[in-house]
């Protein structure tokens, strides 16, 4: 589950005239002209907020500190640069410092708690944001992250508090109202939570979050059609987690064996990242059962080329060439399915069903028999032995492999007999 967290509101007027009321004009060089510490301060503001040159900004509000290092607007300044650029702990000490010269410094305390919040320090983030609830109650975003840092601490019941105080502060805090859908699905009250996304998506239509989680609470649920309807949805709106969430949909239609659509919602999972291994898996999978063993060969291919360490992939991938008849490139990807997982019964069995294709009778034997080793009650493995002990001329053998199966797997023993006598 993921909370996102709101861009901190900072109120403009408020803190400018606070700025305004606060700040010594103090002459200043900053870039070879002097200027006062005022109008040094909202030229940095200009390089965050409109410009983004963070670097110019930076060196503007050190330098406001070298004159006045009791400077509280610019501490918190240059926090707010390192929360943009990444670095988050550098972005506390600076908002500290803010709220140690300012004890009642609002936007610092909300800023720093959205830091510990993101990084997932919560007892930090909750004081942070109980200092700024403090300072003015009616601060809506405050108990909105309020409620995030008690979902994180796996407080539910209490988050949903925070975010009914959030929403009766702002009735528009879709947010507030994903929160509590989320909190509700926290609590296994599940049937409770799909109201609150519902209002979240009415204020907010392409809130991917939102579809998302419904989609997965309707799949919880038993209801399939709703859960694809809203998880495509999501998909849309959500592009850097559309591969993740195509993905869901191609194993949700898979397991409905609806094949066509599942292999479609995986393409489309490739489409958004064409390095994603599992995707290509099932893909190959599908295109396979659906007799497009060429598309599948790519796929499996695709799959290796990404991650050479996926012996499953050759196994499959053994079984797509044979498919197409061609034993011979069949039986290279099982040995390499064999050399990267030994005791794999499934792979020795598999390269020993080729070998009989190629009429290769003794390796066929030998690897037959060397499934059995793997697993003794391995009733086709059985039944390969003895047929390649009947191409040998070793009818004998075959007949003791005969009466291995008939208690291992009587309807197979019986095929085997047919073949010894026919």
């Amino acid at each position: 589950m993921k909370i996102f967290v709101k861009t901190p509101l900072i109120r403009s007027i408020i803190i400018f005239m606070t700025i305004i009321l606060s700040i010594i004009y103090t002459p200043v060089v900053v870039q070879s002209e002097s200027w006062t510490v005022g109008d040094a301060y909202f030229q940095g503001v200009h390089l965050i907020e409109v410009e983004q040159d963070y670097d110019a900004a930076l060196q503007i509000f050190h330098t406001i500190l070298k004159y006045d290092p009791k400077h509280p607007e610019s501490h918190f300044q240059i926090g707010n640069i390192y929360r943009l650029i990444g670095q988050p702990e550098k972005a506390k000490i600076y908002y500290q410092n803010a709220i140690n010269l300012r004890p009642d410094y609002l936007s610092a305390y909300y800023s720093l708690g959205i830091v510990e919040l993101e990084l997932a320090k919560y007892i930090n983030a909750l004081e942070a944001f109980k200092e700024a609830i403090r300072i003015d109650p009616d601060f809506s975003e405050a108990h909105y992250s309020l409620g995030s840092t008690l979902l994180g601490l796996e407080q539910p019941t209490r988050a949903i508090d925070s975010f009914l105080i959030a929403i009766n502060l702002n009735p528009n805090d879709y947010q507030s109202l994903y929160g509590i859908g989320i909190s509700y699905k926290k609590l296994g009250e599940e049937q409770n939570a799909i109201p609150w996304l519902l209002k979240a998506l009415e204020l907010k239509p392409d809130y991917g979050e939102a579809f998302y989680e419904l989609g997965m609470i309707y799949l919880s649920l038993g209801q399939e059609q709703d859960a694809l309807s809203s998880l495509e949805r999501a998909g849309h709106y959500l592009p850097k987690q559309a591969d993740q969430i195509y993905y869901r949909i191609g194993m949700i239609y898979e397991k409905e064996q609806d094949y066509s659509k599942a292999i479609e919602a995986l393409e489309k999972a490739t489409r958004h990242n064409e390095e994603f291994p599992d995707a290509y898996y099932f893909l190959g999978w599908l295109y396979n059962l659906n007799g497009q063993f060429e598309e599948s060969i790519a796929a499996y291919e695709k799959v290796i080329s990404l991650k050479p360490d996926y012996p499953d992939a050759y196994y499959n991938l053994g079984w797509a060439y044979s498919d197409k008849e061609d034993y011979q490139k069949a039986a290279e990807t099982f040995q390499k399915a064999i050399e990267m997982s030994p005791v794999d019964a499934d792979s020795h069995y598999a390269l020993g069903w080729v070998y009989g294709k190629l009429e290769n009778y003794e390796e066929a034997k030998k690897t037959y028999q060397e499934t059995i080793c793997l697993d003794p009650d391995y009733a086709y493995a059985h039944y390969g032995l003895g047929m390649s002990y009947l191409a040998l001329g070793e009818r004998s053998m075959a007949l003791e492999e005969y009466k291995i199966l008939k208690n291992l797997e009587q309807n197979i023993a019986n095929l085997l007999f047919d073949q010894i006598y026919p």
